[in-house]
């Protein structure tokens, strides 16, 4: 987590929550994800492993529809990464990709008439050649939009291929998070939020602590991260 230096008598920086989510296709509870992104309210949501089968897109808009979101990008021709935002955030500049490996969805975007900034999802899988490529594909778009923007990935982390790919250029933003895979009882901490120029505040999830993991293990293959994005 990077930090900015406050500026002497300025108001509360803006931010942006940001929910990122293995969803597993879809086939967990859908009323406990339509509940979970209800009472989490984020601005941005990250998605890992959406549908993507041809009607992959008409799924991710039945789940916008029910949760006041827009969907950004996402299905078959992005290897099932998925991006949704709320109606306070304006997003330009979509980019999808789906290759051998998963796919990857990555657009520019901005509080409505405030700061910019960038985000993307990594949904990598298959062989390790395959999975590093959709990274290293991501890693070449960054490069080349060169804005130095604070940048926000969902995607895997180091001990994978894909993982270790995103993290020759990019740092864990939630470095001392727990585990959060798999949903019911946590061992390892297999997908986060990785980036660069962001400064992120992990959020509690709400609900009732003692059972939480349960109804998150009706619902998603890991337990979301929830965090705010503050712009400088």
């Amino acid at each position: 987590m990077s930090t900015a230096p406050a500026t002497p008598g300025a108001g509360p920086a803006p931010t942006v929550r940001v929910l990122a989510a293995d969803v597993d296709r879809f086939r967990g509870s859908r009323a406990g994800l339509v509940r979970l992104l209800r009472d989490t309210a984020p601005d941005v949501v990250l998605l890992h492993r959406g549908p993507a089968h041809p009607l992959g897109g008409h799924r991710l808009g039945s789940l916008a529809s029910d949760t006041g979101l827009v969907v950004v990008g996402g299905g078959r021709q992005a290897g099932g990464a998925a991006v949704l935002t709320s109606l306070r955030v304006d997003t330009r500049g979509t980019t999808t990709y789906r290759g051998h490996g998963g796919g990857l969805v990555l657009t520019g975007a901005r509080l409505v008439g405030g700061q910019a900034f960038r985000l993307a999802v990594v949904d990598a899988r298959g062989d390790d050649a395959d999975a590093a490529s959709v990274a290293a594909h991501l890693l070449a778009l960054l490069a080349e939009d060169g804005s130095g923007l604070p940048t926000v990935v969902a995607g895997p982390l180091p001990g994978t291929a894909a993982g270790d790919t995103l993290a020759s250029r990019l740092v864990d933003l939630t470095p001392g998070a727990t585990p959060t895979s798999p949903a019911a009882d946590p061992k390892r901490r297999l997908l986060g939020l990785v980036g660069s120029d962001a400064d992120v505040r992990p959020v509690p999830l709400p609900g009732e602590p003692g059972r939480r993991p349960v109804l998150l293990a009706k619902v998603l293959a890991s337990r979301p991260t929830l965090v705010e994005l503050r712009l400088p």
